[in-house]
């Protein structure tokens, strides 16, 4: 299993850099919130390309359980149109089917993108959508259905040349809250 542990949120210059640790054994991503070690999930914003959208992560605590909350607000002004928290992967199975996510929210639809070998260009990502509630749910999605962003890229993502996942609140005007608790291969 690999184990991915949360401590605390170091903000610089608008970007938040979230500690963890990753041990790749079986193929699986736990989010437990502790330890740290060079691995880190990290937020951004269209503001990177000019875009307007803003918001944060945080990593909070409810009834003993830690997750890391996205919140802001997106905007398509002035070309933009998303906020993401991002965390890169390695070391993944070859048999792997999909990531399994605990999650709530504000009833929005969200986004997983999947970045591998293959993305070279910044613009580049495979996506599954999700639809949030405000109760804690698990969403399974199978790495067979994601959507390539480029006919460039392969048609089905090779699990172990995956190095990055993200969560995104992407391309429509709206308030984005998304809690993360878990995220794990299957």
């Amino acid at each position: 299993m690999i184990s991915v542990r949360l401590p605390h949120v170091v903000v610089w210059f608008h970007t938040v850099f979230v500690a963890m640790v990753l041990n790749a054994t079986a193929g699986e991503l736990e989010m437990n919130y502790t330890n740290t070690t060079d691995y880190g999930w990290v937020f951004f914003s269209d503001q990177v390309m000019g875009g307007q959208s803003k918001g944060e992560a945080q990593v909070l605590s409810e009834a003993g359980n830690q997750f890391i909350r996205l919140k802001g607000i997106v905007t398509t002004a002035n070309n933009g149109g998303f906020i993401q928290i991002r965390t890169s992967v390695a070391g993944l199975e070859k048999n792997l089917k999909g990531i399994s996510l605990k999650v709530r929210g504000n009833g929005q639809r969200y986004y997983v993108f999947i970045r591998t070998s293959g993305t070279m260009l910044p613009w580049q990502y495979y996506k599954a959508d999700f639809l949030s509630k405000p109760e804690w749910i698990e969403v399974n999605l199978e790495l067979k259905n994601f959507i390539p962003s480029s006919a460039w890229l392969r048609k089905t993502i090779r699990p172990d040349s995956i190095k990055s996942i993200g969560i995104v609140a992407f391309g429509r005007d709206h308030k984005a809250l998304i809690d993360v608790a878990s995220l794990r291969f299957f």
